[in-house]
């Protein structure tokens, strides 16, 4: 039963190959005028060498041959075994009816003013067309490169000029070429570079959303919330350069509006600043209870603010005083030190101790987290000598830090 359905299918017709080899062009621009293509990819003198090469040699597209400063695309050669059809469509006929009469006119189906794709007309044909099978395309030759950015020279006075003596290769021309002898002259032209980039080949970055970022509906909308972010801290953060110190920030809520645990975080950090006008923050931690230590930097705006530069870099500082003002504020400066850690030296690590002295330096202790010391919390008798000092300037240097008599002391502890 099998053999007499298939008796019944009707077979498709066999199309001879003929022993031609062909190499096909896969232009990125759709071609309407078949001279101006060739002439972008070099003319066919590059397309002579092209065959010559069997495909190996690589095309150079420009879209504007005219423009010899175009940097050009360059072709990428592919083996392929793909076949080469011939599809003749005949003529189509189409009667239009005018206002007076019947009118017949023939159209050619390539002029149409509608633009249709190959399988159209196939179907419009109704099966009359007829295929024929030109060759074997055994290698493609494909643009995929990225084109590089150019600078625009149409304007150019000194391009024009380089175009019109250099171009032709003409001796006598050549020899009228001359460069410009002026010097300091705003007006002069400075050459594009020949290329603005060196990467032809487009990145797959795959970009992806953020897993943590969620939709979420707030007062009727749809917005996008990180739900792993850190939370923002509302400490002012100056510079040394700033004119005036800030203020206590509007956006900080009020201290009626707190809890009962930022209460007693913002009480201890205000007892504090009483006993000491400019803490680091490891000073800080160490003399909080370890219950409020996570909640420091969220309470910091109530009652301070920070440096990010400066002899008092990375210190807290209450508000109303500006350090920079009044000299007793000089034992308040900040130190950094570069800790070079040998292990086989013992230390002390501060993550593991509560309400402890890290933030003191006594010159025997190695702390190999901290290396951020105030000069105040500096107890080695041989820095003491040439911190209390009576060569004090009357006016704060911002540039000078840590101050000259600390300048020669080595940064490096080991």
């Amino acid at each position: 039963m099998d053999t007499q359905l298939t008796n019944h299918i009707p077979s498709s017709p066999w199309i001879p190959i003929p022993d031609k080899r062909v190499i096909c062009i896969e232009h990125p621009a759709i071609i309407r005028n078949l001279k101006n293509g060739i002439e972008t990819l070099g003319g066919e003198e590059a397309l002579s060498k092209l065959a010559a090469s069997n495909g190996s040699m690589a095309l150079h597209l420009r879209f504007r041959p005219e423009d010899p400063m175009q940097t050009p695309i360059e072709s990428r050669s592919v083996p392929t075994n793909n076949l080469l059809l011939k599809i003749t469509i005949p003529k189509r006929r189409k009667k239009r009816r005018a206002n007076e009469g019947t009118e017949t006119r023939h159209e050619d189906s390539n002029t149409s003013t509608k633009q249709e794709s190959l399988l159209d007309k196939l179907k419009a044909s109704k099966g009359n067309y007829k295929v024929e099978a030109v060759g074997m395309i055994d290698k493609t030759v494909r643009f995929r490169d990225m084109a590089s950015f150019q600078w625009n020279i149409s304007r150019s006075k000194f391009v024009a000029k380089m175009k019109d003596k250099l171009a032709d290769g003409n001796y006598e021309k050549i020899q009228q070429f001359e460069l410009s002898q002026d010097r300091g002259n705003p007006d002069s032209e400075i050459l594009p570079p020949p290329t603005f980039t060196n990467t032809v080949i487009p990145h797959t970055y795959n970009y992806r959303q953020n897993p943590a970022v969620k939709r979420a509906l707030i007062d009727g909308k749809t917005a996008l919330l990180n739900f792993q972010a850190a939370p923002k801290t509302l400490t002012p953060m100056v510079h040394i350069s700033i004119a005036a110190i800030p203020s206590k920030p509007e956006s900080v809520p009020e201290y009626e509006q707190l809890d009962a645990l930022h209460k007693e975080c913002v009480d201890h950090l205000r007892s504090l600043f009483e006993r000491r006008p400019i803490w680091t923050r490891r000073a800080l931690y160490n003399n909080f209870p370890k219950h409020l230590q996570t909640m420091v930097r969220f309470t910091m705006a109530h009652v301070a603010y920070m440096w990010r530069a400066g002899p008092w870099r990375d210190t807290c500082v209450l508000y109303g005083i500006d350090p920079r003002t009044d000299p007793k504020y000089r034992i308040y400066q900040s130190v950094f030190f570069q800790i070079e850690t040998n292990k086989s030296r013992p230390s002390y690590q501060s993550s593991n101790i509560v309400n402890s002295d890290s933030h003191i330096f006594d010159g025997q202790r190695l702390i190999r987290d901290g290396r951020c010391f105030q000069l105040c919390d500096v107890t080695d008798p041989l820095l003491q000598q040439l911190i209390n000092t009576e060569m004090l300037r009357k006016t704060c240097d911002v540039r000078q830090s840590p101050p000259p008599n600390l300048a020669n002391v080595p940064r490096s502890i080991s």
